[in-house]
């Protein structure tokens, strides 16, 4: 876009899911959603998403939209015995990383036949105003594959509005082969919004394009939250207008502890993946306490060499920090 709402900063370049079946997620992300998906690598060792010590061997893919570098999703199919799920039946909003979102032009229909499949909506599309100059969107949440909540997202508005120049942007740049994007945004429900704001704002130099607090009854309703529920919510943006992240902070009430399991060979979404300029000059930024090096050979779509795995302040979730080749 040429306003200086997407001008500068990392945005999203992937979000690492560990899944229970890399085939079986391969026919969601590939085959339904659209997305090219590189050959399956067999890793030996992969120890992104621990918490510390060596990882294990692991099978990957790489999901995007061929010359977009924002919005990709690894699958990683971690080889171990015990992988217990992050979120649990019935959990909505968790604290920590727990959706993904993708846009589309006509989230009715495209409900419809995802409901005719199977997959679980927690409502009905809901239309509603996102803030006084925002704009309006419809949007809902699904349950899809290895425990992760998908929110689809229908931007309206006129020009005068982000989300009538984020649908018109998204226009001119196209949808898959069955009519999603890649990952436009991923929500972060964080315990401290200042702190977790001040990683993407300062380490990874992205900007606030949004900042509101939701609590109207059609918001609550299709997050499944309660009906005077207030969230604080600040957007993120990048050099690009996919790979946005919303971050949430609960206002007047309580959500599911999730950070914890969120490490892997755990099933679920693991990790937010960003490339920078320096590796060194974000470790320079950084607790020396919150981050750990790692090393990656052969993982699919990334440069083999040193990864920083960050813990994000004001939630305890995972980035990990690739260096532009």
């Amino acid at each position: 876009m040429n306003d200086a709402e997407f001008a500068m900063g990392s945005p999203l370049s992937f979000a690492l899911v560990s899944v229970a079946s890399l085939e079986a997620s391969l026919a969601f992300y590939r085959d339904r959603i659209g997305l090219a998906a590189s050959e399956i690598v067999a890793l030996p060792s992969l120890d992104a998403g621990f918490a510390e010590g060596p990882g294990c061997a692991a099978r990957a893919a790489l999901c995007e939209e061929p010359g977009t570098t924002a919005g990709r999703i690894l699958l990683v199919e971690y080889v171990a015995a015990q992988r217990e799920r992050v979120r649990l039946p019935g959990d909505r909003t968790t604290r920590g990383l727990w959706n993904l979102n993708f846009y589309v032009d006509d989230i009715r229909a495209v409900s419809r036949a995802l409901k005719s499949e199977g997959f679980e909506f927690w409502s009905d599309p809901m239309t509603y105003r996102v803030g006084e100059t925002a704009g309006i969107a419809t949007e809902v949440v699904f349950e899809s594959p290895d425990a992760l909540a998908i929110n689809l997202v229908e931007p309206e508005g006129g020009p005068d509005t982000f989300t009538g120049r984020v649908r018109a942007e998204v226009a001119r740049h196209g949808k898959t082969r069955t009519g999603f994007t890649p990952v436009a945004t991923t929500a972060h429900c964080v315990h401290d919004l200042a702190a977790a704001g001040a990683f993407y704002r300062d380490v990874l130099g992205m900007q606030v394009v949004l900042d509101e607090i939701l609590g109207k009854p059609e918001t609550n309703h299709f997050l499944a939250r309660p009906a005077d529920a207030r969230t604080h919510t600040m957007f993120f943006a990048g050099a690009h207008f996919f790979g946005k992240v919303a971050l949430n902070e609960p206002q007047n009430f309580a959500v599911a502890e999730r950070v914890a399991r969120a490490r892997a060979p755990a099933i679920g979404y693991l990790a937010q993946g960003f490339v920078v300029p320096s590796l060194a000059r974000a470790e320079a930024q950084l607790d020396p306490g919150c981050f750990r090096r790692l090393a990656w050979t052969g993982v699919p779509g990334m440069p083999d060499g040193p990864v920083l795995q960050v813990t994000i302040p004001g939630s305890g979730a995972l980035a990990l920090l690739v260096e532009a080749s």
